[in-house]
């Protein structure tokens, strides 16, 4: 009886061996298979991962990756929300949000569009030649009308709002968005516009008048030429998981850019099968070309390298205005 009750204690050890063996096994294979969710804004953000789109790219990681394209103003609720894995958004919303989902955090891994805005005009023009003049800028109290404040500040020229001339200073006419400004342009209602690539593009396209008559890019500073403008931000659960991520993402992208340059019908294409049925792409075969992908400024830069452009960026706009973003410590940044 005791020989068989031993024989029955071992054929049971064995058997619970097994299982929890399977069942790590099984938590493995989970985790292996987890679908990582990538969501951009249209635009020049969702540029930056059109070639991944296209190949349905994982980064090494695989997992399967599910990429996701909406409309600019939707962005902020996919993080106040936790629904994106990894998500390239405008710096200052992601400076107000990124600790919403307080159990798992989202890190910034880098900046990766650096600025997309030009100053439109037929006539060549000064930051200083700006001051009696009316602009037409988009995006109140968002990045480009921020920017734009931001390098008048720097330059030292004074700025209103104003649907009309203002003496000595910058009047600022604002619209909705460049869909609402680019006619204003066109039919000579405004003379002076803020647009984003391809946008501007698309002026030059309507009437080869107009010209990029100042680079927002270059006012804002004079000697990077650059602001951080899109940053791509990690949940810290997917850094743990997928530690070479960040790293293989980032060395992608060069190659990403001039993927789009050479295959502008595609990446387009790309783009616009990932956004939700009704929204309307800002990008076609038409509007993108080398020297739209090229005034879009997307590169990476880790954040270890753009720790101090976004500090002193973010610094910049709260000045502007209080609720546009929130100051970032080193819990920002994936260093």
């Amino acid at each position: 009886m005791k020989k068989f009750f031993a024989i029955l204690l071992s054929v049971v050890s064995a058997f619970t061996v097994f299982a929890f063996s399977a069942c790590g096994e099984n938590e493995k294979s989970e985790t292996e298979k987890k679908t990582i969710t990538v969501y951009a804004p249209d635009g020049a953000p969702a540029l930056s991962i059109a070639k991944f789109i296209n190949d349905n790219e994982d980064f090494g990681t695989g997992a399967t990756v599910s990429y996701n394209v909406v409309a600019a103003a939707n962005i902020g609720g996919v993080m106040q929300q936790g629904a994106g894995d990894i998500i390239i958004m405008p710096v200052n919303a992601a400076s107000k949000l990124y600790a919403a989902n307080a159990s798992d955090k989202y890190k910034m891994a880098a900046v990766v569009t650096h600025g997309n805005l030009y100053v439109m005009c037929k006539e060549d023009l000064t930051v200083e030649g700006l001051k009696g003049k009316v602009v037409g800028v988009i995006g109140q109290g968002n990045v480009p009308d921020l920017t734009f404040r931001a390098a008048l500040v720097k330059n030292g020229v004074e700025y209103e709002a104003s649907e009309s001339a203002v003496d000595g200073k910058v009047a600022l006419k604002y619209y909705s968005d460049a869909s609402e400004l680019l006619p204003a342009l066109k039919t000579g209602k405004i003379a002076v516009g803020l647009l984003p690539e391809p946008a501007a593009n698309k002026l030059v396209g309507m009437d080869s008048a107009f010209k990029y008559a100042l680079d927002l890019q270059k006012l804002y500073d004079a000697e990077a030429k650059t602001y951080p403008q899109a940053v791509v931000m990690v949940k810290s659960s997917v850094i743990a998981a997928y530690p070479e991520l960040v790293a293989a993402f980032g060395g992608k992208i060069a190659g990403a850019v001039s993927w789009v340059k050479d295959h502008p019908a595609d990446a387009a294409s790309a783009v616009a099968g990932v956004l939700p049925e009704g929204v309307t792409p800002s990008l076609s075969a038409a509007n993108l070309n080398a020297t739209v992908v090229e005034n879009c400024k997307i590169y990476w830069q880790s954040a270890a390298d753009a720790e101090i452009a976004v500090k002193e960026y973010i610094d910049a706009i709260i000045e502007l205005e209080q609720k546009a973003a929130k100051a970032v410590s080193d819990e920002f940044f994936a260093l």
